[in-house]
């Protein structure tokens, strides 16, 4: 049923005057009769008696109206819900993969407020966002970086490992044992450094290509390595031990371009950050 028609009808009713609601509508007479004409074949009903004084609505226009008022407002609030929608500010935010899912999340809540009334987008970091949530190391040159947390890395052995049983691990217990390597990662390479300062090698029995990879293969006790903490304590079946040799660290932070001004919602969410301390994990 075409809208216009029920929009037409509602007026006559209420004006019960061809011609007022004619001039109500913007309309000439004749199209506004047409209109009811039409709108009274397709309901297969009269619906409203003509005379010389006027027009009166019939049972069946009195039926009609209020639900001819009905479907007008729900079609009214469809048009303002999309232009509500359409006229929203979209926040753009790239994340890198393998954060722990309870840091973004705590991240997430608290820039929240201020994304009541806007629209928020998270991207993959291989497509293009004004802002990106990444490793400080990952940062262009054209980037500006603001730390939101700190995560430390912790040796993690699976629970059937026999480091397990140890209450505590040192750098002489890391002897010849069979390390999970991630090359990309500067945690793993520092580490390695390290024992090789001391005299002692591991036994590299895997290199990955990534931090969820060396944690598929600790959850197949296939050796032992170092994760960002947040990562690790994923896993029921990795134990985090405490180790006495030297730890290191990851920087996540805010990333955003410097080449052009941040968007006003962009501003405001960097400018909440800057409020917080960084958090250490």
């Amino acid at each position: 049923m075409d809208i216009r028609l029920l929009r037409q009808f509602s007026t006559v009713y209420e004006e019960q005057s061809i011609s007022r609601a004619a001039e109500r509508s913007f309309v000439s007479q004749p199209a506004l009769s047409n209109a009811i004409r039409q709108l009274e074949e397709e309901l297969g009903c009269l619906l409203f008696s003509r005379s010389k004084k006027g027009v009166t609505p019939t049972r069946e226009a009195e039926q009609l109206y209020p639900m001819a008022l009905r479907m007008i407002a729900e079609i009214e609030k469809i048009a303002s819900v999309l232009k509500q929608q359409q006229n929203r500010e979209k926040l753009s935010l790239a994340i890198m993969p393998e954060l722990p899912h309870q840091y973004v999340a705590a991240f997430l809540h608290h820039i929240q407020p201020l994304l009541s009334e806007h629209e928020l987008l998270l991207t993959q970091l291989d497509q293009k966002s004004p802002a990106r949530l990444i490793l400080d190391i990952m940062k262009n040159d054209d980037e500006l970086f603001l730390p939101i947390w700190r995560e430390e890395y912790v040796l993690c052995v699976h629970q059937n490992n026999a480091l397990a049983k140890k209450t505590t691990v040192t750098v002489q217990d890391l002897h010849q044992q069979p390390f999970i390597i991630c090359p990309p990662c500067e945690a793993h390479q520092r580490t390695l450094s390290l024992l090789s300062q001391f005299d002692m090698e591991v036994d590299i029995v895997a290199s990955t290509a990534s931090k969820d990879q060396v944690a598929m293969l600790l959850l197949a006790n296939h050796g032992i390595s170092f994760l960002p903490e947040g990562m690790a304590r994923q896993y029921p079946e990795i134990l985090v031990k405490p180790y006495t040799g030297v730890s290191d660290y990851r920087q996540v932070g805010l990333a955003w371009s410097s080449l052009q001004p941040p968007s006003p919602l962009l501003q405001k969410v960097i400018e909440r950050c800057r409020s917080m301390p960084v958090m250490t994990r």
